[in-house]
């Protein structure tokens, strides 16, 4: 990769202003188990791209397949990139965890091995972040459909359901950093349509899921940090973007762009979608991925209750990000009774972290904004006094 150290601008035919800065470093993270004969492909996508400043690292969950020589292959060719091998297969987040500490961009991309990069993916979203007024945590991208080596949708049933709805059209949005500040954009632009094409998703959401899969996202560094520090996050083995989409959504917002700059491609075993899409029809085999992740916002939220009370706007901020987690389809189990909710239980069990947090004050009202049972309450503040006490 080619990295931009002196931008110049030219200020008069014989004069040029060097500004000392360079691109924002994007760190690409391939994790692959077993995708071997998919690997190199995504490799080649990451380095063909024509952004100039990237960082590519592959992490290997312990594959058993021909992805060894794959690896080989690709250090001969690409010596910069970073090859991580795990000695077993501790699943896709710890893998993701593992190549984030491994990381050192500005910005981050989650590439599937399965999966593949159109040349202007990471330009495009790069693009689009500096030119945002709001600066949201991650931006996702449409992405085409492929079975095989075939093409057979052009586009997410869910993002574009979110685009055609009207929702996330936010006037003045963009100011093109082309042509807000040209000097510090040396690349060509992505079009006049982008203009049109990049659509809001509001802090606080949690619900309906309109982003693409994993490798049609690019993170914010400092984003990535806030969620990605949980210990429990490997229990989550796999669809590692139900937790971390909705989980920085929620409390940072994130934008869609409606251009695929990617390709989904379905061969039979990938773990969410097993079909392309077909409306009315769902895509994917129902499991309990999506609500693992669910539980894991929640738990870690409510476990570094301090740490984010201390960085969201207010309190009710805090409280309504976890009542929008909380309440999407479909609803999740209570651990503790007296409470309607995950979320309930949850504030009971950990009263003595989350109301020193929040205040009494807050914490009896955010009980009772629960409808959580007297007992219960009762409960709650007996579990702050005790632990408060031991």
């Amino acid at each position: 990769m080619h990295d931009i150290t002196k931008i110049k601008q030219n200020n008069s035919k014989d004069k040029a202003t060097v500004l000392p800065f360079s691109l924002p470093l994007v760190s690409v993270i391939i994790v692959n188990y077993n995708y071997g004969r998919f690997l190199k492909q995504a490799a080649d996508t990451v380095f063909e791209q024509t952004y100039p400043n990237i960082e590519c690292i592959i992490v290997d969950n312990a594959s058993t397949d021909c992805s060894a020589a794959v690896l080989l292959d690709i250090s001969a060719q690409y010596p910069g990139a970073k090859i991580v091998r795990r000695k077993d297969n501790g699943g896709q987040s710890l893998a993701s965890m593992e190549g984030f500490e491994a990381s050192s961009g500005e910005y981050v991309v989650f590439l599937d091995a399965d999966d593949y990069l159109l040349a202007s993916f990471v330009e495009t979203h790069v693009f689009v972040h500096l030119s945002l007024r709001v600066p949201v945590g991650f931006s996702s991208s449409d992405m085409i459909q492929t079975v095989d080596s075939r093409i057979v949708l052009g586009t997410l049933a869910y993002l574009s359901e979110y685009v055609r709805s009207g929702r996330g059209i936010s006037p003045g949005l963009l100011r093109r950093i082309d042509e807000s500040a040209p000097g510090v954009w040396p690349l060509p632009g992505p079009g006049a349509s982008i203009e049109t094409q990049v659509h809001l998703v509001e802090p606080g959401y949690a619900g309906d899921w309109m982003w693409a899969p994993t490798s049609g996202n690019c993170f914010r560094r400092d984003a990535l940090q806030l969620f990605l520090n949980n210990q429990d996050l490997p229990a989550l083995r796999s669809c590692t973007d139900s937790y971390l989409l909705r989980g920085i959504n929620v409390v940072t917002g994130s934008v869609v762009i409606d251009r695929p700059l990617g390709i989904y491609q379905l061969h039979g075993v990938n773990v969410f979608s097993k079909r392309p899409h077909l409306n009315g029809i769902l895509s994917y085999d129902r499991d309990s991925h999506n609500e693992l992740g669910r539980e894991l916002i929640i738990d870690h939220l409510i476990a570094n209750a301090p740490l984010f009370l201390r960085k969201m706007p207010s309190p009710w901020h805090f409280m309504d990000a976890l009542k929008a987690v909380d309440g999407a389809w479909p609803r999740l189990p209570s651990p503790v009774a007296g409470c309607r909710s995950y979320l309930a239980g949850r504030v009971v069990a950990e009263a003595a972290t989350v109301a020193p947090a929040l205040g009494f004050f807050h914490f009896i009202y955010w009980l009772k904004r629960l409808k959580v049972a007297p007992h219960a309450i009762l409960k709650a503040c007996l579990n702050r006094t005790t632990k408060k006490r031991s």
